[in-house]
């Protein structure tokens, strides 16, 4: 952004402050530390100052955010929201006059110091959650909580700024304001987005709740939960995938930490914290817990595991960078789903990307076909059964190719109206097209996944040395308490002889709860018996490559029935 903007202020009187410097730029405004002309002090003053490329109608809207900001802040008396000294027009500019912060923002602190300790964040999270409760108190949502809308002062206390889209409720809870359903209530960021702001649904104090929860994983692991390369894919990855743990970052974050994050992060909202001190109450105790925390027998398998330094280390328990399949639970899906996202394509990168994204999204997820289970069909040429992008996922000569381009797990599931399977017998052909081929390389079969992907069964490969390796885990997601991934096998692939290549034919096998799994027609290990009283006897079925920058082609996938 040019630092030129607003330059011309400098020096100027706007009320009783003469602007001395930027302190830094928004989307349509510039914040100027500026000086009282009587008494000396140092204010920050927000002036609104639309681009050039604006069109009059967008002039306009800001325009009105802008001045909603001033009055809904200027109404709230809280010691952890920003005060309004005063605001009004210079020149056909509204102005805001606020405290200047000499700590600047949480966000500008982490990017700068790196992630807080598990006592700082405890504190700077029971002010916001108190000036939250506050607002919503008073009937305002305030939309976009995020680490760069808090404040530090000289006695290191935060304050929460920016109501600047702020949406009001009635007392019973409900939006008082509709019409902001449209375009106000998607301009959040899609960082610390909650799903139903996403999605364009009515707001509550639970939103808030969500992105402050966002925010808090941001200070504790010094970035966000989700990351991609748009913002469209952030906010859609916030609708759809389960957030990695705390713990996958430091090993000082208890299982119990993990719990109280995940919580908070629930998609729908009657299943997160009703308020922000509710959250605030459960993360403190879950600190003052950790020196005491007694890990459960599942709980220590899991870091034992994270820990351990066998032939192939523990899986990180990141969910995908973008899945086959919404977890919504309505089953209609297409205008909860489309129509919103439309809008939110819209105002993020324009119209026609966003018809393109929604269609590809929509054919994606709502009109596979039905295909007939049969030993002769081959699932795999079935490519609106598929989720592509063209990126991530994509159709090459006759195969489908998954290209992680993350550090997580990406995986595809099969999306069709045929798609559960309990007993069966499945092989699929593997090439691993690109990748480092050393042993972090894997991928493998998905099944007997919940339909909302969030505990599943993964067999997995990888060929790079002489014997190559196999894994055989169980992937425990939201809603499960403890959620991470479960090692219940592995050990080599085959003896060294077996003269592995980057081509493949796994084969699966699934009866009841028992597993046989073969390699290029040759056992793996032995029948492994899933005792764990959890085991999964049906599901769907997907396809997931392990380790950033690996590419796996997939074919000839073919199923049949027990």
């Amino acid at each position: 952004m040019p630092t030129t903007r607003g330059q011309n202020l400098i020096g100027q009187v706007i009320g009783s402050y003469i602007l001395e410097k930027p302190l830094g730029y928004g989307g349509s405004s510039a914040v100027f530390l500026a000086q009282n002309r009587l008494t000396s002090e140092k204010v920050a003053v927000k002036v609104f100052l639309p681009r050039s490329t604006m069109d009059k109608q967008a002039q306009k809207n800001f325009y009105q955010r802008f001045l909603r900001e001033a009055e809904a802040t200027s109404e709230l008396d809280h010691p952890n929201i920003l005060t309004i000294y005063s605001y009004g027009q210079y020149n056909g500019l509204p102005y805001i006059v606020m405290p200047y912060m000499t700590g600047g923002t949480l966000s500008e602190y982490v990017t700068r110091y790196g992630p807080l300790s598990l006592s700082q964040a405890q504190r700077y999270l029971e002010q916001i959650a108190s000036a939250l409760d506050y607002a919503h108190e008073n009937g305002r949502v305030h939309c976009d909580v995020k680490p760069a809308n808090i404040l530090l002062d000289s006695n290191d206390q935060v304050v929460l700024s920016d109501f600047g889209i702020v949406q009001l409720m009635r007392p019973d809870g409900q939006s008082a304001e509709p019409s902001m359903k449209s375009s106000e209530t998607l301009m959040g960021t899609p960082d610390y987005i909650s799903p139903e702001q996403a999605l364009g649904e009515t707001l509550d104090g639970r939103s808030d709740v969500y992105s402050l929860g966002v925010t808090l994983f941001f200070l504790l692991a010094g970035r966000p939960p989700f990351q991609a390369d748009s913002s469209i894919t952030i906010a859609l990855m916030h609708v759809h995938d389960t957030p990695p743990p705390l713990s996958t970052f430091c090993s000082d974050f208890t299982p119990q930490i993990d719990r109280v994050i995940a919580k908070a992060l629930s998609k729908w909202p009657e299943d997160r914290y009703q308020t922000a001190g509710m959250f605030s109450t459960a993360f403190a105790e879950a600190v003052a817990n950790v020196d005491n925390y007694v890990l459960t027998d599942s709980e220590a398998k899991i870091k034992a595991m994270a820990s351990s330094g066998g032939a192939k280390k523990a899986k990180a328990p990141f969910k995908p960078t973008a899945q086959g399949k919404p977890i919504w639970k309505n089953s209609n899906k297409f205008w909860r789903i489309a129509l919103p996202l439309l809008l939110l394509l819209a105002i993020i990168i324009g119209s026609t990307l966003s018809v393109y994204f929604v269609n590809k999204f929509t054919n994606t997820n709502h009109e596979a076909k039905s295909i007939p289970p049969s030993s002769q069909i081959d699932y795999l040429k079935y490519s609106d059964a598929w989720p592509v992008d063209n990126v991530i996922y994509f159709f090459q000569n006759g195969q489908y190719h998954i290209k992680n381009k993350s550090p997580d797990v990406a995986t595809a599931f099969y999306s069709s109206e045929n798609n559960l399977f309990a007993n069966f017998s499945l092989t699929i052909t593997t090439t691993e097209v690109h990748g480092t081929f050393d042993s972090g390389d894997f991928y493998g079969i998905i099944f007997r996944s919940s339909t909302n992907q969030n505990n599943y069964y993964f067999f997995e490969i990888d060929t790079c040395c002489s014997a190559g390796q196999y894994a055989f885990l169980y992937y425990h997601g939201q809603p499960k308490q403890t959620a991470g991934w479960e090692r219940l096998e592995d050990g080599p692939l085959a003896p060294p002889s077996s003269n592995l290549s980057q081509t493949n034919v796994i084969r699966v096998v699934a009866k009841g709860n028992s597993f046989e799994f073969f390699v290029n027609g040759k056992p793996v290990g032995k029948t492994i018996t899933d005792h764990s009283g959890g085991a999964l006897l049906s599901g769907e079925i997907g396809l997931g490559v392990e380790e950033q920058n690996t590419e796996v082609a997939f074919s000839q996938l073919h199923i049949v029935r027990q």
